[in-house]
């Protein structure tokens, strides 16, 4: 699940159209996440302690050499409003181990992401607490406030 805190000049205002294509993690991490316009995805290198059931850890580079799965399934965009969501439901025969990840996106500086956090309390995190998806190229080190900002 995703949890955002303090304040910034993130863009919610964000539409289905703007998921479609290829999601690729920070922290020098391997995982692709590639949103179909016909509603599939498909997850490559996907940490399994992140959403599928897993426990995940304290910071994202504990997830490099961490076991990762592949999966697919389908994909919406949720409500919109104060908090764009993509809803992806995996495939009953899926790896991942659960049914439904639930991510957040937004844009800040025209850099698209996505924050999940990981197993550590929104209020104590810091950059490193957070798995981040970019649309495109990703940043290898996050930018030290990315995943707090709302607006």
């Amino acid at each position: 699940m995703l949890s955002l805190a303090a304040c910034g000049t993130s863009d919610y205002s964000l539409t289905e159209a703007d998921a479609y294509g290829t999601w690729r993690a920070g922290s020098d991490l391997p995982t692709t996440l590639e949103l179909a316009e016909d509603g599939t995805f498909q997850a490559t290198a996907w940490p399994r302690d992140v959403g599928c059931g897993g426990s995940p850890p304290r910071t994202a580079v504990e997830l490099r050499g961490a076991d990762a799965v592949d999966f697919s399934g389908t994909w919406e965009e949720g409500s919109g409003g104060a908090l764009n969501e993509i809803t992806l439901a995996t495939d009953p025969d899926s790896p991942c181990g659960t049914t439904w990840i639930y991510a957040g996106f937004r844009s800040e500086d025209s850099v698209l992401y996505t924050c999940m956090l990981l197993d550590v309390h929104v209020d104590e995190a810091t950059a490193a607490n957070w798995f981040i998806l970019y649309k495109g190229e990703p940043e290898s080190t996050p930018d030290s406030s990315r995943c707090f900002n709302y607006n």
